[in-house]
């Protein structure tokens, strides 16, 4: 495709909202687990749930009926004015929303029956000190070959940062640290399945809102995109992976 194309394409698909992926048009193969499956597992409707990394809250919001109160907290004062829109939209009035870093959580220890994390920062000593004991720490990570095809071709990683370092995503040495504090490591898991974008907007879309790489600029990286939708597109869509980790803890 053209530079002018993909520009025009660039501007029709918007900017991302909180952690809004719904104009994502994508398939991918089956997995072995749902990450809002897992999370209900582990609720009950007394909970006290805390969200790290909340983002919009879209996730957090749409697992409010299974817990009886919860927060969300993000580093980000836009995704959480982000969050605070999406709950008076979704009538949650069980949970609310704090700016927030994961390091230096201002909350009471043991505080939480359950804490959540998808795709954020985890600290670990905060996480087990605001939790109760018998309580669970549930985590999805992106792992480090997620696009790993895409990624590649723009020479960094798959959050897009290029000094990346894989093992802060492997899920064996943070489950190893959860270890050496005393905590019960309840599972591990990871899959890496077949992914794909079903039209150009998709992709572009995400590449815009990850960003991949982490200065993403179409009149920059146009070559690269053109390059992506030839040599990765198949009858079922752009074709790449998603790799992703798990861990499920439990405080002692």
């Amino acid at each position: 495709m053209t530079l002018e194309e993909l520009k025009r394409i660039a501007e029709s698909v918007g900017e991302r909202r909180g952690w809004d992926f719904s104009r994502v048009h994508d398939e991918r193969d089956p997995v072995p687990w749902d990450y809002a499956e897992v999370v209900c597992r582990y609720l009950q409707p007394t909970d006290r749930a805390l969200d790290v990394g909340t983002g919009g809250g879209e996730r957090f919001l749409a697992l409010a009926p299974y817990f009886g109160t919860g927060v969300g907290i993000d580093i980000s004062p836009e995704m959480v004015e982000t969050a605070l829109a999406n709950k008076a939209a979704a009538r949650a009035d069980n949970v609310s929303f704090d700016v927030m870093p994961a390091e230096a959580l201002r909350f009471a220890d043991a505080e939480f029956d359950v804490v959540l994390n998808r795709h954020s920062a985890v600290d670990v000593g905060e996480t087990l000190r605001v939790l109760r004991p018998g309580g669970y720490f549930i985590m999805q990570q992106v792992g480090q070959r997620n696009l790993g095809n895409i990624c590649a071709l723009f020479g960094c990683g798959p959050g897009g940062e290029y000094a990346y370092d894989p093992q802060q995503e492997e899920v064996g040495p943070l489950a190893e640290a959860f270890r050496q504090r005393g905590a019960r490591v309840v599972c591990t898991a990871g899959y890496d399945v077949g992914y794909r974008f079903l039209d150009v907007q998709s992709l572009v879309f995400l590449l815009k809102a990850v960003p991949i790489p982490e200065d993403f600029d179409i009149e920059k990286h146009w070559r690269q995109v053109d390059r992506i939708i030839t040599d990765y597109h198949t009858p079922r869509g752009i074709e790449t992976n998603e790799h992703r980790e798990l861990l499920v803890v439990q405080r002692q």
